[in-house]
């Protein structure tokens, strides 16, 4: 009698355990065909919109330059601290000070201008978004397409050294802007998150006629192009990312810690253990780094009034963003080293296309729509056989070994660490980030 309630007392929470274990993971089964099959019937449901020629250059005019540079000479920053240098509140005054004044006595027009007539850019209307995209082709017509993504609060800008390298390779480029970043319209209507917008672009690719292509992206763009591997996996050749991300479960947490005791259990290389010991260095930069995101995910409108209608503001708020990322250990004391590292005039291009285009606020609510839309399936996707290759940069904002990673990606095919670079590789790293991805595409290529 002792025993059968012995077996009672532990078998009943046992199978508790087990049934509810069940449900759960046939709720997010069921979430997850759900929401996938929502996505391609949303992006079946647009209708075929003409592709035309764009200029940017006409929207960034001269007088938009000379008002921007006229209320940055009447700025008022907060002089009244006794170490300009501090920066346990944030970004130093002197960072604010030394990039306001490069962009309002030194930056040129012209140098905006001439990178962007490089390239032909088009819009197009997909859905609610009318979307702006870089479109090169590579010398030979039948060239590999490079769908190129980027993130917040970067731009096309940010690409504007990697893609005559790719062109170089032969490669056929295709780089849109995010919706209500730089020079694609804030959406129309509310909803468009990461998930809305990896339809938009693949939708963008079948309407320029690649039924198969690469993706590469970085931030965002690395979020957006996971989705469409995960909602399209038959027209992805490959995809690579700049930023590695995955929802931590029990197993990458357990390597963490047995990491602390007993690094060779779990590191490869002394490189890979590196980059996340320290675990206190690491808790500390990620508390400090992704406090913006807290702001965007909840509030965006708030803070964005500000820094549209003040190019001080977005300069605090966008080009300290860019400069921390590739700061070492993403420290605002280190912003001089941040900015040499990504360089000033790259901040001052990213500052002028956003108040140019007016649509900083708009760029910020992504953060809000991941949140409340995509949050859920963002978290427990995986991708089984598109090959995945993954670039890691020591001031990059996450990073994961490759074992950990196989969570999210259960096929990768190459994972490389970098002795310099950061968030924004292309800016910081642009030879280092290409040659990666160069490399995966020729590996793919003579694996097929």
């Amino acid at each position: 009698m002792e025993v059968n309630v012995l077996a009672l007392l532990v078998g009943i929470p046992l199978a508790a355990v087990v049934i509810i274990t069940f449900l759960k993971k046939r709720k997010v089964s069921l979430m997850m065909s759900k929401k996938k099959q929502y996505l391609m019937d949303l992006a079946d449901s647009w209708e075929d919109s003409a592709v035309v020629r764009f200029y940017p250059t006409s929207l960034i005019t001269e007088d938009v330059y000379q008002d921007l540079i006229d209320r940055l000479r009447k700025r008022v920053i907060n002089n009244n601290v006794k170490d300009p240098e501090q920066s346990q509140y944030g970004m130093p005054v002197n960072f604010v000070e030394t990039v306001s004044k490069h962009l309002a006595d030194f930056y040129e027009l012209d140098d905006l201008h001439s990178v962007l007539k490089q390239f032909r850019h088009f819009k197009t209307q997909i859905g609610d978004v009318n979307l702006h995209f870089i479109h090169m082709t590579g010398g030979d017509k039948n060239s590999t397409p490079i769908l190129l993504l980027h993130g917040w609060p970067s731009t096309i800008w940010e690409f504007n050294k990697s893609i005559p390298l790719l062109l170089k390779q032969g490669y056929t480029v295709v780089a849109p802007s995010l919706p209500g970043f730089g020079f694609t319209d804030p959406p129309t209507v509310s909803g468009v998150s990461p998930c809305v917008c990896a339809c938009i672009f693949h939708k963008l690719m079948l309407r320029l006629g690649y039924n198969k292509y690469v993706i590469h992206g970085g931030d965002w763009g690395a979020i957006i192009g996971a989705v469409i591997t995960h909602v399209y996996p038959e027209h992805v050749i490959g995809l690579h990312n700049t930023m590695n991300h995955i929802h931590m479960g029990w197993r990458q947490i357990l390597q963490l810690v047995i990491g602390m005791f007993a690094p060779k259990l779990v590191y490869t290389t002394p490189q890979e253990e590196a980059f996340f010991y320290p675990l206190s260095g690491m808790e500390e930069r990620m508390y400090k780094k992704f406090a913006f995101f807290h702001i965007q995910t909840v509030i965006p409108d708030t803070l964005g009034y500000g820094i549209v209608d003040s190019p001080v503001g977005l300069i605090s708020w966008i080009g300290s963003s860019l400069v921390l990322n590739s700061a070492p250990n993403n420290k605002a004391a280190e912003w001089r080293r941040g900015l040499l590292n990504i360089g000033i005039d790259n901040v001052c291009a990213t500052v002028l296309i956003y108040w140019a285009m007016r649509n900083s606020q708009a760029a910020m609510r992504l953060h809000h729509e991941f949140y409340w839309n995509d949050r859920e399936y963002l978290e427990n996707f995986t991708i089984p056989k598109v090959p995945v290759a993954i670039s890691n940069f020591p001031n990059g904002m996450i990073h994961l070994t490759k074992f950990t990673s196989w969570r999210t990606f259960n096929n990768i095919k190459q994972f490389t660490y970098h002795d310099h670079g950061g968030h924004f590789a292309h800016l910081d790293n642009t030879e280092g980030v290409v040659r990666d991805l160069v490399s995966f595409i020729e590996m793919l290529a003579m694996q097929s």
